[in-house]
């Protein structure tokens, strides 16, 4: 038995939509197929068969929301044989991104977040999804909790997951904001929840202005997206943003060792991204 399509590590592309490709497999023998599969990415895998009468078969179903390398073995009475091909993805334009943030609930300020953080790309160049150094996975750059394969491929799944987290970030900014039956703006609930994307509080309460004010302790690198000096740090107290990028940007490459006087800030975070 042998393929008589598709080619051997032939490529097929996810569209920007995300619509998954048409992967139709035939044989040159007769009679019922059983069609074995497995798609696998990384530590990622599904596997599975199929039945048919004839000796053709689209993967196409059973592959939507996954990518990677797909192994298919075809086996029809006492012949069988088996092939390989490969599934890579499109990056969706920024346009498309923010037209699926707009029928999402609470994703206020989050298009600003997946332009800062991906850019909006989910894959790289080569169509294999963005990976960082920690196991950020995506457009979202998901982590924890680790996201599932379809997270990984489907980058509507992946803005998906990001926006379940935003939301607990959302929630917790307004449980802070509103303590003691404070009030706060719209605009100052977008900083509290970005911030805390990245970590920490963004706002202090003002006890003389009765109000609530960026964390006035903060200066922030604005050579960077993230990081900043506590002035409350006798190291730091007196020194300009200048002096401090000289003393300390050459450390920038790792996270803060002990004894570090920067640290990674979510107020220079949502600094960075909404001014």
């Amino acid at each position: 038995m042998k393929f008589k399509s598709p080619k051997a590590n032939d490529t097929f592309t996810i569209t920007s939509g995300p619509v998954w490709p048409s992967v139709a497999f035939e044989t040159d023998a007769t009679g019922a197929h059983t069609w074995t599969w497995a798609i696998q990415w990384g530590s990622y895998k599904k596997s599975g068969t199929a039945q048919t009468p004839g000796n053709t078969w689209d993967a196409q179903t059973v592959i939507t929301n996954f990518g990677g390398t797909l192994t298919v073995s075809a086996a029809a009475g006492k012949d069988s044989a088996s092939i390989t091909v490969k599934i890579i993805g499109t990056n969706p334009s920024e346009t498309e991104v923010n037209t699926y943030l707009a029928t999402k609930q609470g994703a206020d300020g989050f298009g600003k977040l997946l332009a800062h953080e991906s850019k909006f790309q989910n894959f790289k160049a080569q169509g294999e999804p963005v990976k960082s150094f920690d196991n950020g996975y995506g457009m979202c750059q998901l982590t924890t909790p680790p996201p599932t394969f379809e997270q990984v491929w489907n980058w509507k799944l992946n803005v998906d997951g990001g926006l379940a987290l935003f939301a607990g970030k959302r929630g917790d900014a307004i449980t802070y904001l509103s303590q003691s039956g404070r009030t706060y703006t719209d605009d100052q609930l977008k900083h509290e929840a970005i911030c805390r994307w990245n970590g920490g509080s963004y706002h202090t309460w003002d006890a003389t202005a009765k109000a609530w004010v960026r964390n006035p302790n903060i200066l922030c690198d604005s050579a960077t997206g993230n990081i900043g000096w506590d002035m409350t740090d006798a190291e730091n107290k007196g020194k300009t943003e200048a002096d401090l990028r000289k003393r300390d940007s050459g450390s920038y490459s790792q996270p803060p060792q002990a004894g570090a006087h920067w640290k990674y800030s979510g107020v220079c975070y949502a600094d960075a991204i909404l001014g």
